[in-house]
């Protein structure tokens, strides 16, 4: 059946959709907790894009909300593709929805996370599997991670905390790197762990632990007053305690530089108390781990040199050996006792997540006592004081393994908590939304793209032209995957003229989506960015021979941490496309203030978002047009 003009294109209601996005915030769905993914768009503004865009017209909004709200296959017999797949939000959404969906992406840990997500197991096998794989662990290295026993209870180590002894490269003295003596504060936060002293703290000298009242300014010991707010560590430089030098962390090569435990912070099993105890000798066990081919691999680097300029050159680098056994042995049992693909593709994942959390650069949430894991939200960070977790840990949070299967195991259910929209009233409510298998596989959309059947509609998130490297943080998860290689360059700005390159891969891959789709099929993606990027859109738009239908800001990073902050944007736009011999000029350009009005009226909207409105309605209204038949002409 050929297109028709779309609800998506006439009346799509941002901002309503909006407020759903921002209401799901408080309820992820766990379908997307398979794994970490550095970005994924909002399943409701998926799901409603969806809905929007396989509508005629003249649908009434109020049919459209009931749709939305109700877990039926209303996509039956449609065919969507997602040629920059990523997290999988847009494939998973279209099966939930009935629609049959076909998938690439550039990145192999993108195409192992989808096939889960298409394809799970079911949540007890998962469960049943994972009990096998952490009894074995316990039997077979439990021992790496000792308990402390006392006459009335077993004290399960749960963190153990390190400082880099670095040496001065003007003097050659060794010394540890710190920014504070304090190591955990039990200041009252909300949400924080339990603990008998509201401060505790390290001498830098002697390394013995302290417990000291709240109001603490410094420590006493060794014949010395140690401020509570000073170290050797300030402002991205370490100072050297014996002749004053500054270094950077690349001068220094902290990354790899020897390292002190100062202190294991400790759980009674099942119990939420906190303690931190001086470290033992079994707490540095010896431990051989033998040669594998994923240890030697090295980590690239792309515009950002960390964590390779800070002497994190190799996989083996970035982990612990207790770490690197664990990962070892883990890997292997999964591949020599579980034959079912689905199960061992879900064993996998939980696995590879855990790494965020057991890695030698995760830092220490000092008033909450939490791990604060590998990624900064562009790249690797390197925090003073770093923490190594028992991944074993029978109740320590996200990081331990037990914490990663049983989100793994919550995937695999079809059980969401969803908002949905009733008269002016966003309601939360449970529903089961069954997904149908689909096609995912590596693929570079610059030079191909598949689709069996030709594709109803094609919508997508492309990388974005002010990006965040996925392809290098995903590298440390892909690693561990027997076929780890990228499948092509990713659509990233390089060269003497970014913008230009930009465009002419963005314009080749949405040209050879539209190929890939029905003839006049809609064409739809969400981006952000600056006055370049969008500049690179409209080039490659013009590029892949396609026309701008309709353009909604859309809330997509709803006071998600770096997104939340002044200067960043927390509204994507939203571009719908058509090819241009089905399309005809429309004379109106875009209004920005129209859609700040609209959004003003929900929630403020800020100056940064404001102007990504006007910027990108700038950038598109040129290719602004109404599509008019659904026959492209000869």
């Amino acid at each position: 059946m050929p297109p028709n003009r779309s609800l998506l294109e006439s009346n799509f209601p941002f901002v309503d959709i909006s407020r759903l996005v921002a209401a799901d915030r408080r309820a992820p769905d766990p379908a997307y907790q398979a794994h970490r993914w550095f970005a994924r768009r909002p399943p409701a503004l998926i799901r409603a894009t969806l809905l929007a865009a396989t509508r005629d017209h003249e649908s009434s909004i109020d049919s459209f909300w009931a749709d939305y709200a109700q877990p039926d296959h209303h996509l039956i017999g449609t065919h969507v593709l997602d040629p920059f797949m990523g997290g999988g939000t847009t494939l998973l959404e279209a099966s939930r929805l009935g629609a049959g969906v076909d998938g690439q992406d550039v990145d192999p840990m993108s195409v192992e996370l989808n096939r889960h997500l298409l394809t799970p197991p079911s949540r007890d096998a998962v469960a049943e599997a994972g009990s096998q794989l952490i009894a074995h662990l316990e039997r077979s290295m439990g021992w790496l991670w000792p308990s402390t026993e006392t006459d009335s209870e077993s004290w399960q180590a749960l963190h153990y905390f390190s400082l880099a002894k670095v040496t001065c490269p003007g003097c050659d003295s060794m010394d540890l790197l710190y920014r504070t003596p304090v190591l955990a504060r039990s200041i009252g936060c909300r949400g924080a762990v339990v603990r008998d002293s509201a401060v505790d703290a390290f001498c830098p000298e002697c390394l013995s632990l302290h417990s000291l009242p709240a109001d603490s300014q410094e420590l006493m010991c060794c014949d010395r007053k140690w401020p509570l707010d000073q170290g050797t560590f300030r402002a991205g430089r370490y100072r050297c305690p014996t002749c004053g030098l500054a270094s950077s962390h690349e001068r220094l090569q902290t990354g790899t530089a020897p390292r002190t435990v100062v202190a294991v912070e400790e759980t009674p099993p099942g119990r939420g108390h906190r303690r931190l105890r001086a470290p033992y000798d079994s707490d540095a066990p010896s431990i051989t781990v033998p040669d594998n081919a994923v240890l030697g691999l090295e980590i690239e680097v792309g515009h950002d040199r960390r964590p390779v300029s800070y002497g994190i050159k190799t996989i083996r680098d970035l982990h612990t050996d207790r770490q690197l056994a664990y990962l070892l042995e883990a890997m292997s049992w999964i591949k020599r006792e579980v034959h079912s693909p689905p199960l061992g593709r879900a064993l996998r994942l939980a696995v590879s997540t855990s790494i965020t959390s057991n890695n030698r650069l995760c830092g220490y949430a000092t008033d909450y006592g939490r791990l604060a894991p590998l990624f900064s939200v562009r790249a690797f960070a390197l925090p003073a004081l770093t923490v190594e977790l028992n991944p074993l840990h029978t109740s320590g949070g996200r990081g331990t393994l037990r914490a990663a299967l049983s989100r793994v195991a919550a995937s695999c259910s079809n059980e969401v908590r969803r908002n949905v929209l009733r008269g002016e009233t966003v309601t939360p409510e449970r529903m089961a939304l069954a997904r149908s298998a689909g096609t995912v596989a590596p693929g570079d959309s610059v030079k191909e793209i598949h689709s069996t059947p030709a594709a109803d509609l094609c919508l997508t998130d492309p990388p974005y032209f002010d990006f965040i490297p996925y392809d290098t943080l995903s590298q440390v998860f892909r690693a561990w995957l027997a076929g780890r290689d990228l499948a092509g360059e990713p659509v990233l700005p390089a060269g003497d003229d970014p913008v230009q390159h930009f465009a002419q891969l963005l314009g080749t891959a949405l040209a050879n989506a539209s190929k890939a789709c029905v003839p006049g099929a809609l064409v739809a993606f969400t981006f952000k960015g600056g006055e370049q990027g969008w500049s690179g859109v409209a080039g490659g738009l013009r590029l892949a021979g396609l026309r701008v239908t309709a353009l909604w800001p859309v809330l997509a990073d709803p006071g998600m941490g770096h997104h939340s902050g002044a200067g960043n944007c927390e509204f994507d736009m939203l571009v719908v496309c058509r090819p241009a011999p089905v399309c005809e000029p429309a004379p109106a350009h875009f209004d920005p203030s129209a859609w700040a009005r609209a959004v003003s009226n929900w929630r403020p909207l800020s100056e940064t978002d404001r102007r990504h409105m006007i910027l990108a309605a700038k950038s598109l209204s040129p290719l602004r047009a109404v599509m008019t038949s659904a026959t492209p002409s000869a």
